[in-house]
């Protein structure tokens, strides 16, 4: 995997040998692999008077409950979020693999100046199709404003500042009289012109600016909030706002990178736009949005080596997230019957159904706590596998070798490993962003405090507010009111910040230079060391799934139960 804070030389020289040779069979296979996803998840095999899935596999005596859906086709949470122009998900889905399948030609064939453009022009078409004029020019006009504040446009300051203003008439007053949009776009350009740029040009200004939004988001989150919370009325962003808010993670890495030297201040506006609009960001565009980083990991990730090895890389993560798509449920409810088939009650492996059963007064085990969490990790892991594989397959296959975010994460058998296994491209982001900021600064400290204050701040207060404030008001709606979500799900940040903490302490300590999962005696010792930490992270989401009623001394005692401790 990418070392962190690695700088990038990698010439347009180097990446043109990597561009030279094609492979007209590797082609073939990507065609043929997504031909497979568009006859598994759309209505295509319908139209073409072709049997649906299930229907073939029911001519072919395969027997899987809990994979296809009603449509007859494979169930899948690979959707595109948040759009009602069609009718159908396997609709939106078609769209997305026309989408891929342009994007992936295109990255391929094209000499090496086109590539990534043309794969921001067929990620905003898809977005244009999906969510209409109104979201994709909003989400342009929000990079747009990044894009002139991060790299200053003192060439025709008035045009580029007043293109805004035309984008965002159309994302908000689309249909209104044309007078509007030429007092916008004199407006916006007057703004940048005559006050932005001069305040750019000033070294105590232009930081404070450019943190103002790239914490936009954050910002509008509390200040969205507290309104509401004060005169008890609802609030909503236009969806291209909401778009550009869902890069925060990414906008904050790429004003690392731009703080630290590693993005050149005369960046074009496509080259820019290329770090967030890729095909490999539009499917569950709400969902794992890190994947990708900043401009520095990205930049140096396009085409680092020869292109055919990076396709066939995704054809076979591709090929994971398939199987993720097809048995990951299958396997989940068989795992369910089985442990109630032993007489264990597992409540249909959902945490929150248990946490209910026990506040309810009634009786729990110690081995119903432990199997039941196993288990819902196991339900929304299967999920987030899929979509991640798919996700950075995607990626790959348009010439980015982009790192797997999801890596065996049952092998780790410490936390710290299971951290970086778990969640690559979102550890990467915390530690970035928090960690080494923290780290660094307290450098008169020990370096055991270091590293405890680092990681709490990372994962406590980053992961936190960060990583999952902002997600639950945009992705849930909540409101102030709400915010005892947090009040009840505190000790899952801690434990979380603290077991990690205590496992670097540990390691840091550890002599031995053993590698798990060798032949040997130890073999036994990581499949415990593996149990034992896969088991600690299901436990400590009894927090992260709380419900109603529920207090945290509650949450406590059913934690507790789960070590065999009956309060």
């Amino acid at each position: 995997m990418a070392g962190l804070l690695t700088k990038t030389t990698l010439t347009d020289q180097q990446r043109s040998r990597n561009d030279a040779q094609h492979n007209h069979g590797v082609v073939v296979l990507v065609l043929w692999l997504l031909l497979l996803y568009i006859y598994l998840f759309t209505y295509v095999p319908q139209t073409l008077h072709l049997p649906m899935p299930q229907e073939l596999a029911q001519e072919l005596g395969v027997a899987l409950d809990h994979v296809f859906d009603r449509d007859l086709n494979i169930h899948s949470h690979v959707n595109i979020s948040w759009t009602q122009r069609f009718d159908s998900n396997e609709s939106e889905r078609l769209i997305l693999f026309y989408t891929i399948l342009g994007s992936f030609l295109s990255a391929y064939y094209l000499p090496l100046r086109f590539k990534r453009p043309a794969l921001v022009f067929w990620t905003l078409g898809a977005v244009g199709l999906l969510y209409g004029l109104p979201a994709t020019s909003g989400l342009v006009m929000a990079h747009g404003a990044l894009w002139l504040t991060f790299h200053p446009q003192p060439k025709h300051p008035l045009i580029k500042g007043g293109s805004l203003g035309l984008l965002a008439w159309v994302s908000f007053w689309q249909g209104e009289p044309l007078y509007p949009a030429v007092v916008l776009s004199l407006g916006f350009g007057g703004f940048y012109r005559f006050l932005w740029l001069p305040w750019l040009a000033r070294p105590k200004t232009a930081p404070l600016l450019r943190t103002l939004l790239v914490q936009s988001a954050l910002i509008t989150v509390v200040g969205s909030a507290l309104i509401e919370g004060l005169d008890g009325g609802s609030w909503k962003l236009p969806l291209g706002v909401v778009l550009f808010f869902w890069h925060w993670q990414r906008v904050m890495l790429y004003q690392v990178d731009f703080n630290d030297g590693l993005v050149p201040k005369d960046l074009g506006f496509l080259a820019y736009l290329a770090v967030f609009i890729s095909p490999g960001a539009l499917p569950n565009w709400n969902r794992e949005a890190m994947i990708g980083q900043g401009y520095s990991y990205i930049n140096g990730v396009f085409l680092h080596e020869p292109k055919n090895r990076i396709v066939l890389a995704g054809v076979r993560i591709l090929w994971v997230a398939l199987a993720y798509l097809v048995l990951g449920n299958w396997l989940w409810r068989f795992l369910v019957d089985l442990c109630t088939g032993w007489g264990v009650d597992v409540f249909d492996a959902h945490i929150r159904e248990m946490t209910r059963h026990y506040l309810a007064g009634k009786p729990l085990t110690t081995s119903s706590v432990l199997l039941t969490t196993l288990l819902d990790l196991f339900r929304w892991v299967t999920i987030y596998a899929s979509i991640t594989h798919f996700k950075v397959g995607l990626w790959r296959i348009c010439g980015y070798g982009v790192d797997a975010n999801f890596d065996k994460p049952w092998l780790a058998t410490n936390l710290v490993a299971f951290w970086k296994r778990f969640t690559f491209h979102y550890r990467e982001f915390l530690a970035r962003v928090f960690f080494y900021p923290l780290f660094f600064r307290f450098r008169r400290q020990g370096r055991k405090t270091r590293i405890i204050t680092a990681t709490l701040g990372a994962i406590v207060v980053g992961n936190l507010i960060w990583g999952h404030v902002v997600e639950l008001f945009f992705y849930r709606g909540m409101a102030w009111d709400e915010l005892d979500y947090f009040a009840q799900a505190w000790p899952y940040f801690i434990l979380l910040g603290g077991g990690i903490a205590l496992t670097e302490l540990y390691l840091l300590q550890k002599k031995s230079t053993r590698q798990p999962w060798q032949w040997g005696p130890w073999l036994m010792g990581d499949v415990v060391a593996s149990y034992l930490t896969l088991q600690f992270y299901a436990l400590i989401h009894i927090f992260i799934f709380p419900v109603a009623g529920a207090s945290v001394g509650d949450l406590f005692r059913l934690f507790l139960i789960g070590f065999g401790i009956h309060l």
